[in-house]
């Protein structure tokens, strides 16, 4: 385990920047015997060391930067609670730029204000991580040839013969230009080859070449027949650089070229490095998404294809290939051969082949030697390694620190199903973080709260779900997205690169130290402790690549099977949990008394996802697992041939036979289950009934809006469970056969612990009561030890609706205006205040004898919102039920003026300002967004 009762261990948490834990608006239980300091992994949790806090992407937008500003800047993101930044030039977003010229990337001018930086992250107690190069993928234009990305695609027609046929040579490649999302204008194009291949093949036959001449047209014999004449088109460098910052900005890297990759980061590394002696430096070296837009050439691709497969991929590149369009994805409605019989499935080993030697490639050339170079040199690698030429699970494995990506979607549609419909994580996040688990790392890195769709309209409410949803995807520590490097001078809103508007011009920022503190926590206790996963789930990647190639991750065009991604969701769920396997794993993996083990992880289910292919020996390794106790679910398809081409039809043989005679052998640990249709937690309720899968977590009545995790500790077991409804509270009963000891709640926004209410002797059923958008931390622990505390209290009831509100509106703009609401409304559903951005305050007076209430519930809140009685603050509330207790002498006082302060986001007001060409370019398509309380405003007996 990772919790170790030593001398370094106290170092480290002394060496932590400590967090000021408790703040007056949090809601605790009853708190008892919180400081038993020699519970260390409590005392990380009070006290989170620096590395926990959230970092941001700090974009250094067009590298206009000074040295005040930079230290500015990092004053208001250490005030904030923010612990590290990553570096990153990237491309002038636009707007008034205040004459500040823009630095090279890699000059010495840009390498002093990066020494800055540095000096004053460290000066704070923050780490710095930096992007290498700029933007996404990384490239410079100092690549030239075949340094620069490559692609081999194609264009075809049908043709008739006998004839001779001329071909403009522009018109071919012009046609075979990839419609791609970034361009690069200095792109070279040739024609590789021209073939004719058959309109239709049921017995595959090799294209016949046609022999050509350079020059502006080109004549080919077409003998007698129809054919499909293909032109295979390879195009060098053809895609720029993602919002480059000048100096590393022009065509991308040619990621399989190793001569060009070790150029480009020695580049860097003598260019820079050298300047940084007598700092600290950088945590991490970060290499940002890799979307490559169908890069699959390099010079001796043809000969390294061979040596690693055994065969010529010449002959079957024209019917592998194809025409690319945006992301690299296939164009559809080409002409192309109709392939049926041994044909098809010839092709479709070799497809699968293709790719996965493209994969390899990129592994070993260039994400094994990134790792390297970065280790070479002091720092760890981060990277998100996933997209069409990595592996969605093992590449994560080459990696000190993987990474993977949780958006923020608009809600405009509908807020409540939102999370649910159309989760925050993407499907890379499993993979990732599996790899992590499987690798023996702790830190699940993550690009978190991305956002182009609800630009200016994020809600710390909102922002939280999205990050809980985050955490529950095995995700363990965030680098938001992102601060927008913007001088104090620039015109609201300022510089902006993504507009989540992590920023002290943001209303609601005052505010953000709240979401951060409880954040650090969480993120501090899940990288200290292990996740714990006791199913494996192994998706139908060979049969997926056979058929239509790699996805674009993490944005897959299509879903294989369409439910694929939902299926550990269903898991989690129903109080189970798992992590993502892949055939290299298992096959590396040992069978014993029951369990699948991978270094220290160990599971007693297997759960295949329609595989229809996989090596032999993954087969085998399958017989072995349940020969040895394990248990193995195929879902909709099982197991019948193997992948790849060579010596396909012996392999097929014994993929069938394995898995035939494991079924007739072991019938019992075997089963073969039907897909699940539309009600996924329920069909997994089943299927954890019918083959006997025992919940750690037994809950009464899953529920698609809450989802948990469990890590274990040494004598403690966490649990976390979230609510991502934004307005339902949903109560759970839960039982915990397998954990030992008395359970806790944790709270991560106070640091405190409290004895979870209503529980007595061991293993008790617990009561977990969600109001929307919460989560809790339950931790049962076997050391711990303290007297019962009462159950938990009735939801309030009785009460008395508040009306008649007087309403003080201080926009950002500098304007005020007061108003009189005599019923509480959605201000965007009105002209005259949708436009509102800053705060409310409602204010009304209450004459009646009040005594026996006890409680505030200000009903539905879009915002932040801070309460007063009688002038005295009763706290704040930034997600979720706005719930306020009244204190007994204000509750006896004769007559009382409540107060409540709203606090919103800015995105309506931009939306209506199209004179704000930034703020206005984001945000005109977005819906007009809830503003200010709804109410209805209630005290509750």
């Amino acid at each position: 385990m990772k919790i170790s009762y030593t001398i370094s261990r106290r170092d480290f948490i002394k060496s932590g920047v400590v967090l000021t834990a408790g703040f007056p608006f949090l809601q605790s239980c009853q708190s008892m015997s919180n400081r038993d300091e020699s519970d260390e992994l409590f005392a990380i949790f009070r006290e989170p060391p620096g590395k926990a806090k959230p970092f941001v992407r700090w974009w250094w937008n067009g590298d206009k930067l000074t040295a005040k500003e930079i230290l500015r800047e990092l004053d208001v993101m250490n005030d904030a609670g923010i612990g590290g930044v990553e570096i990153n030039p990237i491309a002038f977003p636009g707007g008034d730029d205040l004459g500040i010229p823009s630095m090279q990337w890699a000059s010495p001018e840009w390498i002093e204000m990066v020494k800055v930086a540095l000096k004053g992250a460290e000066e704070r107690g923050m780490i710095c991580d930096i992007i290498v190069g700029s933007g996404w993928p990384f490239g410079a234009e100092f690549l030239t040839g075949d340094e620069r990305s490559q692609l081999m695609t194609l264009t075809s027609q049908k043709v008739k013969g006998p004839e001779k046929i001329n071909l403009k040579v522009a018109d071919i490649l012009k046609e075979a230009s990839p419609s791609i999302h970034s361009k690069y204008e200095g792109a070279d194009s040739e024609i590789y080859s021209l073939c004719l291949a058959p309109v239709q093949m049921e017995t595959f036959v090799p294209p016949i070449n046609l022999p050509f001449e350079n020059g502006e047209v080109i004549t080919v014999t077409i003998p007698d027949g129809e054919y499909i004449l293909y032109a295979l088109v390879k195009v060098t460098g053809f895609q720029a650089v993602i919002n480059g910052a000048p100096g590393a900005a022009g065509p991308v890297l040619n990621h399989y070229n190793p001569t060009a990759i070790e150029k480009f980061l020695n580049y860097m590394s003598d260019k820079i490095f050298p300047e940084l002696k007598g700092l600290k430096g950088f945590r991490a070296l970060f290499c940002d998404s890799m979307e490559l837009e169908g890069a699959n050439w390099c010079p001796d691709f043809i000969d390294e294809y061979k040596r690693r497969n055994g065969y010529d991929i010449s002959p079957y590149l024209p019917y592998i290939l194809y025409k690319v369009g945006q992301m690299g994805q296939p164009v559809e409605g080409a002409v192309i051969t109709q392939t049926s019989g041994t044909a098809k499935e010839e092709i479709a080993r070799v497809r699968y082949d293709f790719f996965v030697t493209c994969m390899d490639m990129v592994r070993d050339r260039f994400l094994e030697p990134y790792t390297q170079w970065c280790n070479r040199h002091g720092f760890q690698s981060r990277v998100q390694p996933y997209g069409r030429e990595f592996h969605p699970l093992e590449a994560s494995l080459k990696v000190d620190i993987p990474e993977c990506e949780t958006w923020l979607w608009s809600n405009d549609s509908n807020p409540e199903l939102d999370f649910v419909k159309r989760p925050t994580y993407t499907n890379v996040n499993k993979f990732v973080s599996s790899a992590v688990h499987l690798s023996g790392k702790n830190i699940v890195s993550c690009e978190e709260i991305t956002n182009t769709s609800a630009v200016f309209n994020a809600t710390l409410e909102r922002i939280k779900i999205t990050s809980d949803q985050s955490n529950t995807s095995g995700v363990t520590h965030s680098i938001l997205h992102g601060f927008n490097y913007s001088p104090v001078e620039t015109p609201f809103p300022g510089w902006v690169r993504y507009g989540t508007f992590f920023n002290e011009r943001n209303p609601w920022w005052p505010f953000f130290k709240l979401w951060a503190a409880y954040k650090t926590r969480l993120s501090a206790i899940l990288m200290e402790t292990d996740f714990f996963a006791d199913i494996a789930v192994l998706h139908p990647l060979a049969d997926m690549w056979s058929i239509h190639g790699p996805q674009r991750d993490p944005f897959p065009e299509l879903l294989y099977p369409a439910y694929q991604y939902k299926v550990w969701e269903a898991i989690h769920r129903n109080g189970n949990s798992c992590d993502y396997t892949s055939e290299a794993i298992i096959q590396q993996s040992k069978a014993e008394n029951g369990f699948l083990k991978y270094n220290r992880r160990a599971y007693h289910t297997l759960l295949l996802i329609e595989v229809e292919s996989m090596q032999p020996a993954t087969a085998e390794a399958l017989a072995t697992f349940v020969k040895n106790g394990g248990k193995i679910l195929f879902i909709g398809k099982e197991p019948h041939k193997s992948s790849g081409l060579t010596d396909y039809r012996a392999n097929d043989e014994k993929v069938r036979q394995t898995i035939a005679d494991m079924k007739q052998n072991y019938s019992s640990r075997v089963f073969t289950l039907p897909a699940p249709t539309d009600n996924i937690e329920g069909w997994f309720q089943n299927i954890q009934q019918q083959c006997d899968i025992k919940p750690y977590m037994v809950i009464d009545h899953p529920n698609p809006f809450i989802s948990q995790i469990r890590h274990v500790a040494k004598g403690k077991d966490l649990y976390f469970v979230t609510n991502c409804s934004t307005d339902q509270r949903l109560v759970i009963k839960a039982r915990f056969p397998d954990s030992k000891g008395q359970p806790w709640l944790w709270d991560a926004e106070t640091g405190e612990r409290s004895r979870y209410p209503g529980t007595s002797g061991k293993n008790s059923t617990l009561t977990i009561d969600l109001s929307p958008a919460t989560s809790k931390l339950i931790v049962f622990d076997e050391h711990t030890r303290n007297k019962d505390v009462p159950a938990l209290p009735e939801e309030p009831s009785g009460g008395m609706v508040l009306t008649g509100w007087n309403v003080r509106m201080e926009h950002i703009d500098g304007t005020v205006e007061n108003r009189a609401f005599p019923a509480l409304f959605d201000l965007s559903k009105d002209e005259s205040t949708r436009s509102f951005a800053g705060y409310l305050f409602y204010e009304t007076r209450i004459d009646e004898k009040t005594e026996s209430f006890t409680r505030i519930d200000l009903g539905r809140v879009f915002g932040v919102s801070e309460v007063t009685l009688n002038g005295e603050r009763l706290g704040c509330r930034w997600y979720g039920r706005h719930l306020y207790d009244i204190p007994d002498h204000l509750a006896k006082a004769p007559n009382k003026t409540l107060q409540v302060k709203i606090c919103t986001t800015v995105g309506n007001y931009l939306k209506s300002t199209p004179s704000n060409r930034e703020g206005y370019g984001w945000t005109r398509w977005q819906g007009w967004q809830p503003i200010g309380m709804l109410g209805p405003v209630k005290l509750l007996v």
